[in-house]
């Protein structure tokens, strides 16, 4: 069962709020490719390719939109009905960063072994994507279960645009 903070509210939205989904529209799509590009790299590590380096251009790609996204989201200004998404904006910030971090040391690895450092902060980040998505009507996910990433496991996706 969804959480109440993820359950889009169905009452008209207020000019601060429509202001607000404008403005994050671009980042949440930033940071969910953020997290894309960072398991787009895990799958190289996976299938052994030569590729796989710390240094990979989308690596660095990744670091870069991170930041932009990341100075994006501090300084956008959720009104109160946004605030739910924000948070979740701001946590997933925190989790695909601690993601992102982890991702050169595996890289770097000669055995590229420690794929959790990685992918449970993406997991989590991705969550987060999701609660945000279903926190203000406008935001699309692709259900993380059916991903790359996902290992079995699955999530729960309620409330989440397909």
């Amino acid at each position: 069962m969804p959480s109440p903070r993820s359950v889009a509210p169905t009452a008209p939205l207020d000019d601060h709020t429509v202001a607000y989904i404008l403005e994050s529209q671009p980042l949440f799509e930033d940071l969910r490719q953020v997290a894309a590009q960072i398991a787009g790299l895990l799958v190289l590590v996976a299938t052994g390719s030569r590729e796989a380096s710390p240094d990979h251009p989308m690596l660095e790609a990744a670091e870069r939109l991170f930041v932009q996204t990341t100075d994006g989201i501090a300084h956008a200004r959720p009104s109160e009905r946004a605030r739910p998404h924000h948070d979740s904006l701001r946590e997933a910030v925190r989790s695909i960063g601690g993601a992102l971090t982890a991702t050169r040391p595996v890289l770097a690895a000669a055995n590229h072994s420690d794929f959790d450092a990685v992918l449970v902060p993406l997991r989590d980040g991705y969550g987060h994507l999701q609660q945000a998505a279903g926190a203000l009507p406008g935001f699309r996910m692709v259900a993380f279960e059916q991903g790359c990433c996902a290992g079995g496991h699955t999530t729960q996706s309620a409330g989440v645009n397909a």
